[in-house]
C-alpha cells in the first residue's frame, strides 16, 4: 500500500478540553463544544472513509502527517497560530485520529500510528491536510521534512 492523502475542509476543533459540574450529588464531565467536535470528527470520518474506500484496512504501523490550517482573524498579526484560542496541536491531533478511527475502514485503532508529524498554520482555506503512510521498518521513520516544510508554510501541505 502506498501513502494516502486527503483534505478535510472546515475549521479544526480540538478534542480533550473538558468542563465539569455537579448535578445533584453526581459529578458530570463533558466535552467543551460537543456539537462542533462531533461535526468535525464526522467530517474527518467521511473524508477518511472515502479516501480508503477501495482498499483493505491498515493492519500495520503507519506514519501520519497532518497540517492544520486555521483561519486568521483580521486583528491577529502573529505569523503562527500559537494563541490560547488557536487550539493545542495535540488536541487537534486527538480529534483527527479519533475521526479517522470512526471512519471504520482505515484502521482498527489509532494505536497503529507509530510516527506522527503535526503542524498548525494560518491559511486561506481552513481544514487539515492528512497523509497516512504505511511503514514496515524503523528506517521508514525518517520523514522528508525538507520537502514538506515549504508546503506547510504556505498552508497547502497535503
Amino acid at each position: 500500500m502506498t501513502a494516502v492523502t486527503f483534505f478535510v475542509p472546515g475549521i479544526p476543533v480540538p478534542q480533550g478540553s473538558k468542563k465539569a459540574f455537579v448535578v445533584g450529588k453526581r459529578a458530570v464531565i463533558v466535552d467543551v463544544k460537543p456539537e462542533l467536535l462531533g461535526a468535525w470528527r464526522g467530517e474527518i470520518a467521511r473524508r477518511a472513509f472515502s479516501a480508503f474506500a477501495f482498499g483493505p484496512p491498515i493492519d500495520g504501523a503507519v506514519r501520519v502527517d497532518a497540517a492544520f490550517v486555521l483561519p486568521r482573524k483580521p486583528s491577529v498579526t502573529r505569523p503562527l497560530p500559537i494563541g490560547a484560542r488557536d487550539g493545542d496541536v495535540d488536541k487537534l491531533v486527538r480529534a483527527l485520529l479519533d475521526g479517522i478511527t470512526q471512519a471504520g475502514n482505515v484502521w482498527a485503532d489509532d494505536s497503529r500510528v507509530a510516527e506522527l508529524h503535526a503542524s498548525k498554520v494560518f491559511g486561506p482555506t481552513p481544514g487539515v491536510h492528512v497523509t497516512i503512510t504505511p511503514i514496515s521498518d524503523v528506517a521508514d521513520l525518517v520523514p522528508p521534512v525538507e520537502q514538506a516544510a515549504a508546503a506547510v508554510e504556505e498552508g497547502t501541505a497535503a
